[in-house]
């Protein structure tokens, strides 16, 4: 079978080729589940170099991740993956009929690693250098840049967070994205921010507020709760308020990691495991 051969019935379809994504693959194929894992895009971190803090991967590249997890799938018969575009999602009698492209496919139960989209502040010169000097998450990429100095662009900077990048910088300069007139660098590499009065901030680094948009039509579509900033509600099996969908990855919490990410699969899929198990016998 090729990977766009997907007019058939499964076990369950999971929906995002990210790393939550391939983890609830592995484990569904290891436990031999019917599994299709469909997707379109890139993980959330592509435009990093490198990724940190992930146990025996420190440093590696992400891309690089994502191509051996796909590549040790196909020693899984029953593990099918799709590049496509999921358009919508339905409840049918025994399950879920899962529109891909022109066509469609059912499951007993669908997986949402549908993640978020970063909403960076319109600053000049900070989408250049996304991944490449400006982050997120201190934890992931404040190591190589410490004792040097950083600048935080946000909105709304709590004493606890300056504190926290603290811990790695040499000193931490915090303005509103009103207050920046643009991040200047090479494309690799941060140099300094410059401020709208013409101010010229040296910065190894610049860090802003985590703002994004959940990628949750799929489950509102489904009638699934979601919490006050549209991630997606679950439980700790990670099982939504919709019997037989199941969230996992960035769609259901805040300040995620490659790791919790790549957990997040094997719950759901131990989950998905006893409940077709149980449904079945």
């Amino acid at each position: 079978m090729n990977e766009h051969d997907i007019d058939i019935d499964w076990d369950v379809i999971i929906v995002g080729r990210s790393y939550a994504g391939l983890s609830t693959a592995l484990t569904l194929g290891r436990a031999r589940w019917a599994t299709l894992l469909v997707g379109e895009g890139g993980p959330r971190n592509e435009a990093v170099r490198h990724v940190h803090g992930l146990l025996t991967r420190d440093g590696a590249d992400p891309a690089e991740i994502v191509r051996i997890a796909e590549d040790e799938l196909a020693r899984y018969e029953t593990v099918q993956i799709a590049t496509d575009h999921v358009g919508g999602i339905e409840r049918i009698d025994g399950g879920f009929r899962v529109h891909l492209g022109p066509s469609t496919s059912t499951a007993r139960a669908v997986v949402l690693a549908t993640g978020v989209n970063d909403n960076p502040p319109a600053v000049a010169g900070l989408s250049e250098h996304w991944g490449r000097g400006v982050f997120t998450c201190p934890f992931c990429d404040g190591f190589e840049r410490a004792d040097r100095p950083w600048v935080l662009i946000t909105d709304e900077a709590a004493p606890q967070h300056v504190t926290m990048l603290g811990n790695w910088a040499s000193s931490v300069a915090v303005h509103t994205p009103d207050e920046v007139r643009r991040v200047h660098g090479d494309g690799e590499e941060v140099t300094h921010v410059e401020l709208v009065d013409g101010t010229k901030l040296e910065a190894a680094a610049v860090f802003v507020g985590q703002t994004f948009t959940p990628n949750n039509r799929l489950a509102l579509d489904l009638g699934c709760a979601v919490d006050e900033r549209g991630l997606v509600v679950v439980d700790a099996m990670n099982q939504t308020t919709v019997d037989g969908v199941y969230a996992i990855g960035d769609l259901t919490r805040l300040g995620h990691h490659m790791s919790h990410a790549i957990a997040d699969g094997t719950t759901a899929a131990a989950a998905i495991t006893h409940r077709l198990l149980t449904t079945s016998a």
